[in-house]
């Protein structure tokens, strides 16, 4: 069963989830192999600050997209970057994720594990 922790900030509160299934994301292009870790979740991907994964790629938004629990599953959502969300080279809005797809943001990739 997963729990709840209450996130405040200046600009918004929100839930993060903590969920039990240990989402990571495998790099396939920058430092090939190197695991970002990511045990709460709505996690946000991009170049700025506030981003929980916070990446130096001049193509991400500093908002780019967010990975969040929706209906049991991981749903990852553009946030209406400039350079779009990919899901194994496919243009998304919002799509499901499974372990072993790929995930394109910028020129980074990255494959999603579960466990």
């Amino acid at each position: 069963m997963a729990s709840v922790q209450w996130i405040a900030s200046h600009h918004t509160t929100r839930i993060r989830l903590l969920i039990p299934m240990n989402l990571r994301l495998e790099s396939v292009s920058h430092e090939e192999g190197s695991l970002i870790e990511l045990p709460n979740l709505p996690a946000t991907i991009g170049r700025s600050d506030e981003s929980d994964v916070q990446l130096d790629d001049r193509w991400l938004s500093r908002q780019h997209c967010e990975l969040d629990v929706h209906d049991g599953g991981v749903v990852l959502r553009d946030l209406g970057s400039k350079h779009g969300t990919f899901v194994n080279e496919t243009p998304i809005d919002a799509a499901e994720v499974q372990p072993g797809d790929e995930i394109r943001v910028g020129l980074s990739r990255f494959v999603v594990r579960f466990g």
